[in-house]
């Protein structure tokens, strides 16, 4: 049974790494522009631990087509606070124009490019945003000079280009709209689209990005398995069009949210799925709602929409790896996982805790690679006294590991985590 566990992680370990590449052809996420006005300013704050986990933030860097020094001033200020809500190792870099988009549209952004398959991916065969992969791999993956995000305005709208809030009734906040449209380049943006009637994903490769992963039904069913929605089909648009979507988060104290998915029952390209939507009415607004209406400056990143980008890999839920990555059909190796592992992604130094409650027992530790070569192994011998251990990692290479623990009674414990 081990040379199957083996085997089965050489042949994966030769397939994740063949890096495959999309971008969101004829596509664009809008954000829509209604006449109602609602004349009300959230205020940023302070949400940076969601995302930050105790780094120095990020480098966001502008290239401005047709921009206005007014207009410059409102970007920049925006990215600012995307700069305090997020970390990345690696500049981020976002070409942005103002040019005449349809008379309802604001703008639009999305990923300059996507990535799946690269090396310390954490779900194998999910697209990731660029700016998102270059967060994980903590370098470039494309050119130095080339965008990782780009967006456009629109022109001919009505901005106020005021950093305070006070937008009036007769304006849209283009603060608001900017920081929106970064949003979807972060992450809010994937591959669904529904065609008469026919729900699939518009890719050669038939495969969802990481935000489409993350996406369940009232059934709390993945809505990119194939095995229960097939791709194309019908059943598909079905689950996408029911208004009953929600992307599943948990907590720093590990309590479990959920953010509500922009899913109304008649499939719009560009506006439906790519956005959130608030359950109560007097829930403030969301930053990556689907509309936008005039006086309305919304400042603060909100709640829902950092937990999700900390959900698909922008926080440190981003060592959360696919069952699927580890196929071994070997169940007694991938069993119930109750040991804890932290922190994870981990550069250095590994914590265990294993669940032991008779003195003095014993268990075996050992690290496995990709390949299924075992990189590290210890017998902990007073793990029933002492029931924390600390594991010098820092010899290994950046990847994808399982951590195995295996107490005197047989009973195993695997865990995967992500060595920077």
């Amino acid at each position: 049974m081990k040379s199957l566990f083996t085997s089965a992680l050489i042949l994966i370990g030769l397939c994740i790494w063949a890096q495959d590449k999309a971008t969101l052809e004829n596509i664009s996420i809008i954000n829509v522009a209604l006449d109602e006005v609602n004349q009300v300013c959230y205020f940023p704050e302070s949400n940076s631990q969601i995302l930050k986990s105790g780094s120095k933030g990020c480098e966001i860097n502008v290239t401005y087509i047709n921009f206005t020094e007014e207009a410059k001033a409102a970007f920049e200020y925006a990215v600012s606070l995307w700069e305090e809500n997020i970390a990345s190792s690696t500049p981020i870099n976002i070409s942005v124009s103002m040019e005449n988009l349809a008379s309802g549209v604001l703008g639009q952004g999305k990923p300059a490019l996507f990535l799946r398959n690269f090396k310390s991916t954490p779900l194998a065969n999910v697209f990731y945003p660029i700016a998102l992969v270059e967060k994980i791999t903590g370098k470039e993956q494309n050119k130095s000079n080339e965008a990782d995000i780009t967006c456009s305005f629109n022109a001919t709208q009505s901005w106020y280009f005021g950093t305070d809030g006070k937008t009036p009734s007769t304006k849209y906040d283009f603060v608001s709209a900017v920081l929106h449209e970064i949003g979807h380049g972060m992450g809010f943006a994937g591959f669904f689209k529904s065609e008469n009637g026919i729900g699939q994903f518009s890719n050669s490769s038939n495969s969802p990005s990481v935000y489409d992963y993350y996406i369940f039904n009232i059934n709390d069913q993945r809505l990119a398995d194939q095995d229960l929605f097939p791709c194309p089909s019908q059943e598909l648009t079905e689950q996408l069009t029911s208004n009953s979507l929600v992307i599943n988060y948990e907590t720093e104290i590990q309590e479990t949210g959920s953010a509500t998915v922009y899913a109304p029952a008649t499939w719009t390209n560009g506006v439906s799925i790519y956005h959130l939507k608030k359950t109560q009415a007097d829930a403030p607004a969301e930053l990556m709602g689907a509309y936008a209406y005039k006086g309305e400056a919304k400042h603060n990143l909100g709640k829902n929409t950092l937990q999700v980008l900390a959900e698909i890999g922008w926080g440190e839920k981003s060592a959360e790896v696919d069952d699927n990555i580890f196929t071994a059909n070997d169940d007694e190796i991938l069993a119930n996982v109750s040991a804890t592992v932290y922190p994870n992604p981990c550069n250095d130094i590994l914590n265990i805790n294993f669940p032991v409650t008779s003195a003095n027992a014993q268990v075996t530790i050992e690290v496995i690679s990709l390949t299924g070569k075992t990189v590290y192994r210890e017998n902990w011998i007073d793990a029933g006294f002492n029931p924390e251990k600390r594991i010098d990692v820092s010899s290994l290479e950046s990847g994808i590991y399982l951590v195995q623990t295996t107490d005197e009674n047989a009973n195993r414990f695997s865990n995967k985590i992500i060595k920077n």
